[in-house]
């Protein structure tokens, strides 16, 4: 991976084990690429940093902040949007769109920051956020597009229509995450 500076802002989800694993197992990808989820941008920096162009969307105002904050600071240029999923690019089409989505069933644990809560918790077996996702996101992605998820082995079943493929997994001593393709 190439070098980029990552600052992490208080309220937002930093970077851990599944964006890393998104950031280094993602395939080369050019063209048009819609992150849904962006946090502190680390995986729009990084596609942007290879030549792809960029959207990146998030809910949390502070996180809208800290992508733009880091693109600027690594040179990058990506076009950073505030709100809900889909809603604030309408009907445009990507050839890609990536998501690092909140993908635990709620846990005991309370966060102290409500923004943080939805960047971890996907809904009561952890698949709503996904399925919600999913079924929204063709309108959004261009003929043969793909997406590119990260999933959990403690979310429940994840029922959907789409074709998958396991692009690589790592185990960890609490989960076994997977970088996976939709299409």
């Amino acid at each position: 991976m190439d070098k980029i500076t990552i600052t992490n802002f208080e309220g937002v989800y930093e970077p851990a084990e599944d964006s890393w694993l998104m950031v280094t197992r993602l395939p080369e990808i050019k063209g048009s690429i819609l992150e849904i989820g962006c946090g502190t941008g680390i995986i729009s920096v990084h596609l942007a940093s290879k030549g792809a162009q960029v959207t990146a969307v998030d809910l949390n105002p502070k996180a809208v902040e800290a992508t733009r904050f880091n693109s600027t600071n690594n040179g990058v240029r990506v076009e950073v949007l505030e709100g809900d999923m889909f809603a604030p690019v309408g009907g445009r089409r990507f050839g890609t769109i990536v998501c690092n989505p909140p993908y635990l069933p709620p846990s005991d644990e309370k966060y102290e920051d409500s923004d943080l809560a939805l960047a971890v918790e996907g809904g009561p077996t952890g698949t709503e956020f996904i399925s919600h996702f999913l079924s929204d996101a063709s309108e959004h992605l261009e003929e043969n597009g793909s997406i590119y998820l990260i999933t959990s082995s403690r979310m429940k079943n994840l029922e959907t229509g789409w074709k998958r493929r396991i692009i690589h997994q790592e185990k960890f001593f609490f989960e076994r995450l997977a970088l996976e393709r939709f299409f």
